[in-house]
């Protein structure tokens, strides 16, 4: 589209907001909902998915013996 950038009414845009780039657009992740069992990698580790904590970002999973807790969004 050619011409000067103009706001959706049409109206031209004021001097201040000439040359100004809009903001990048968010990532947006799709988590995977995980079930206690599942075989999960973390940190090029294998481990199984415990349970999620609650909050929708952490969970725990045992690997070797060891549970540990970590982010729901660092799982594979």
């Amino acid at each position: 589209m050619s011409g000067r950038a103009r706001l959706p009414a049409g109206a031209p845009l004021k001097a201040s907001q000439r040359g100004r780039w809009r903001a990048a657009p968010s990532k947006v992740s799709v988590s995977r909902a995980w079930r206690p069992g599942d075989k999960v990698r973390w940190r090029d580790r294998i481990g199984d998915f415990q349970r999620s904590l609650g909050d929708g970002e952490h969970a725990e999973i045992m690997i070797s013996g060891r549970t540990w807790r970590v982010r729901l969004e660092d799982l594979a």
